[in-house]
């Protein structure tokens, strides 16, 4: 997985206690239509710092679209995750950037968020890493760790 600084919802150690929409709204330029293909983006969320919650908190994420960066409308979204299930190392979320159909909409807005909604909360700790990233069908094009010189 290549992680793009300018692709991040939440930069490493971005604490999630509350309901909040992620640190970073990623401008795409325009309204999108992502197609379909070997490269669609995915949403990727690593679990950074173990949650803890007093009780049974849950975390719920959604991906948000807007034209505005004002309103936003949901696209997709995960089901509720367990405060016991959100352990560090552990990716919570891996799905595919849903894609729009140009006959049926206009695309996905120009601007990309998503958004945490805890439940049962608040949790008392727990961090993320969030990005969008290219599903590459072949993941073995470097080795891990591989750093290319700038």
């Amino acid at each position: 997985m290549t992680i793009d600084a300018l692709l991040l919802f939440d930069p490493t150690g971005t604490n999630i206690t509350v309901t909040a929409p992620s640190t970073n709204v990623l401008d795409l330029g325009g309204p999108r239509d992502m197609g379909v293909g070997d490269n669609i983006p995915k949403i990727e969320i690593v679990i950074q710092q173990s949650f803890a919650a007093v009780g049974a908190a849950t975390l719920n994420v959604h991906i948000q679209s807007s034209v505005d960066n004002i309103t936003w409308s949901t696209l997709a979204e995960s089901s509720p995750i367990a405060v016991a299930n959100l352990t560090v190392g552990r990716q919570i979320l891996g799905i595919d950037l849903p894609t729009d159909q140009p006959a049926q909409t206009a695309g996905i807005g120009r601007y990309l968020r998503l958004n945490y909604v805890v439940a049962s909360g608040p949790f008392t700790a727990g961090q993320v890493l969030a990005a969008l990233v290219l599903n590459r069908p072949n993941p073995t094009a470097y080795a891990s760790g591989f750093n290319p010189a700038n």
